[in-house]
């Protein structure tokens, strides 16, 4: 993974991310857990990848999935906003990453609900990218 961090020309697109986890303020979350789902949107810089061909200009898909799992399946949180902020806190450390889009879903104990989703974008701080 390169060192410092290049321009964003690009996204690497993770989808459909799922574990079980025991997040939530409803005491029965805590105690029975559940399956929530992460999607992820890491912007980097794709084109330096794409010109190299290596693994080492750009970040792997399991990398990502593995750093996103920890966290939905580690410790418990309240809100799904600590889970995303967890989440894009944990994809920011990459040091080819540019700006993160997470979004986390439930299924929530509303009959007439499919998913409660919370969605957050985080880039990283201004003075880490080049001018």
């Amino acid at each position: 993974m390169p060192t410092k961090r290049s321009r964003p020309t690009g996204r690497l697109v993770l989808s459909g991310l799922t574990a079980f986890g025991y997040h939530g303020n409803n005491p029965a979350e805590r105690k029975l857990g559940q399956t929530f789902t992460a999607d992820l949107e890491v912007v980097l810089d794709t084109q330096r990848a794409a010109a190299s061909d290596s693994i080492e200009d750009t970040v792997s898909y399991p990398r990502l999935e593995k750093a996103a799992r920890q966290i939905l399946e580690g410790t418990p949180a309240n809100l799904l906003e600590t889970v995303a902020e967890r989440i894009a806190e944990a994809i920011l450390t990459h040091p080819a990453v540019a700006q993160v889009t997470v979004r986390v879903s439930k299924r929530p104990p509303l009959p007439n609900l499919r998913a409660f989703a919370v969605e957050i974008t985080r880039p990283v701080e201004i003075g880490d990218l080049p001018q």
